[in-house]
């Protein structure tokens, strides 16, 4: 799990007793996005170890007096070069996050009280998948600290970044992705705004909009959506209808983490992918069986099983299926 405005979206209770004993000083501190995005540097001070993986996160601890303390997680962005004990947060102002607008309060010289990195990290499960990934507003850090370490190791496979916004003075990080496009000829990005002014030549719409035609296909690809939950779990679920397994989708929800999808909306999403080389079980979730394998042919329509696909987990309700009639190019079933 890895959010930034986590706690205050989910969890609007304080403590009164403080929880984390590590401290780090703000040694830095940039707006870089006009509409209120600031990106925080802090020296870890105290004698504890530290280290992370992409994906990780710190928590942080704010006190307001006669309240508590109220903590949320903030993912990293890549580590300073040459700074082991130092870590950057990219925080989006928000009115009514208390604890972003702590951070984003914070002076050079302050100090907080924050927990070590913890939670899963973002590395590939499988290193011949190629890497696709969708961010929306701040979610964009845990992708930028999993792209420069990909480029560090050497990763061989394509590393695909979209990147949803609304406005262009929402942009930020240009710098870092455009040396990383320099240094990496396998990563690339785009950057997508829902609310584009006339003069725009990127993408423009939310991600789910813009993406899907994008992808002539799915498989041998891993996901990887983080921010908005609504662009998340519209994704995840219409990544899974086309036939990508869950292990290869990875998400992180910041916000929004209980959204539910109503169907028009998944409709028309699905509408939009072009990609038709996976067997889709949505497609076919009113079938048989027997018409399922009869019409499964993956030389003569071009579609296959993604790897470790639940295929055979998705047959409708109200048949056993027996083993000898399972099909052992399916994958697990």
């Amino acid at each position: 799990m890895a959010a930034t405005d986590f706690a205050e979206d989910s969890d609007r209770r304080w403590s009164k007793v403080s929880r984390y004993g590590r401290r780090a000083r703000v040694s830095r501190t940039e707006q870089v996005a006009t509409a209120g995005t600031m990106r925080i540097r802090f020296e870890v001070v105290d004698e504890g170890p530290f280290a992370f993986l992409p994906g990780q996160f710190v928590g942080i601890e704010f006190a307001a007096a006669g309240l508590g303390y109220r903590r949320s997680p903030y993912c990293l962005l890549p580590r300073p070069a040459e700074e082991e004990r130092s870590f950057e947060l990219l925080v989006r102002v928000v009115d009514g996050g208390q604890i972003s607008r702590y951070l984003g309060s914070l002076e050079v010289g302050d100090e907080i009280a924050f927990r070590p990195p913890t939670g899963r990290s973002m590395l590939p499960k499988d290193p011949t998948r190629e890497i696709v990934l969708l961010a929306t507003g701040v979610g964009v850090a845990p992708f930028l600290a999993l792209a420069t370490h990909l480029t560090s190791e050497g990763y061989s496979q394509p590393v695909r970044l979209y990147w949803g916004l609304r406005r262009p003075e929402d942009i930020c990080l240009t710098a870092e992705l455009d040396e990383l496009v320099r240094r990496n000829g396998n990563f690339s990005y785009e950057v997508s705004l829902s609310q584009p002014p006339a003069t725009w030549g990127g993408l423009r719409g939310r991600l789910t909009e813009s993406v899907p035609p994008l992808l002539p296909r799915l498989g041998g690809r891993a996901f990887y959506l983080c921010g908005n939950g609504a662009m998340v779990e519209e994704m995840d679920m219409a990544l899974s209808d086309m036939g990508v397994s869950e292990e290869f989708i990875y998400k992180e929800a910041y916000f929004n983490r209980r959204h539910k999808p109503d169907p028009a909306t998944m409709e028309a999403l699905r509408s939009r992918f072009v990609a038709d080389d996976l067997f889709s079980p949505f497609a076919h979730q009113s079938a048989s069986l027997f018409e399922v394998r009869k019409t499964f042919q993956p030389v003569a329509r071009n579609v296959t099983a993604d790897a470790s696909s639940d295929l055979f987990r998705r047959v409708p309700q109200g048949r056993r299926v027996p083993r000898e009639e399972r099909d052992p190019s399916a994958g697990p079933g």
